[in-house]
């Protein structure tokens, strides 16, 4: 079974996509990471052990394009399975072959998890109280079976006014065109929070870079 994980990034810190390259490098189970340069000054990772693919211009929709390129490129690798992770976040050890199993075992064509919330210092926030699989669903919990690749190019099928929920979209393209999908309430991805809205609800000072989920520069790739 061969997984792809495919990470889009724009004006990333190295470290950042270094932790993030790092969890999908100590996955429980093996898995080929896509990293996909949006058009910014490409990433220097001295131990990175995956593909590279970096695009000379930015396409301003969230990372959308890119995540469909590097799609493109885990089917070229012949893929079994396509999981997404955005450079400022990461996984935990099992998420991987938690979500594998589970879809293996339900003949399922996609499946998500539920996620931790974490300050941008990394430190864990909690449970994410919005990701239930039903009302909404994150990229980073994301894996699709190669039963649902089809379903793929939903990422680029909206116009730029909906780029920014685009994991919505997918989602529900993959459900209205008859997929079976399914969700996992273990939060296994370390989700790094830049909304205000996550602070408030700890009762914890947001810090300067936090944004309003509604504010369209805010928050690139979520």
């Amino acid at each position: 079974m061969k997984i792809c994980v495919v990470t889009p990034y724009f004006e990333t810190s190295d470290a950042w996509i270094q932790q993030a390259h790092t969890s999908v490098r100590t996955q429980t189970i093996e898995a080929h990471h896509i990293i996909v340069c949006d058009g910014s000054a490409p990433a220097q990772l001295p131990n990175f052990k995956g593909t590279h693919i970096v695009l000379q211009h930015n396409y301003k929709d969230y990372g959308n394009t890119p995540r469909l390129i590097g799609c493109y490129q885990a089917m070229a690798m012949e893929a079994d399975a396509i999981a997404f992770l955005d450079a400022d976040n990461w996984y935990y050890p099992d998420h991987l072959e938690g979500l594998l199993k589970y879809a293996t075992e339900h003949r399922l064509d996609a499946i998500a998890s539920s996620r931790m919330l974490h300050r941008l210092d990394g430190s864990p926030m909690g449970k994410c109280p919005t990701v239930d699989g039903h009302n909404y669903i994150d990229t980073n919990c994301l894996l699709a079976m190669k039963s649902a690749f089809r379903h793929m190019i939903a990422w680029t099928l909206m116009p730029q006014d909906v780029a920014a929920v685009m994991d919505q979209v997918v989602w529900k393209h993959m459900r209205d065109g008859g997929a079976r999908l399914g969700f996992v309430n273990r939060a296994t991805v370390a989700y790094r929070t830049r909304h205000i809205v996550h602070y408030e609800n700890a009762r914890e000072e947001a810090p300067p870079e936090a944004v309003h989920r509604t504010d369209p520069h805010g928050d690139r790739y979520h």
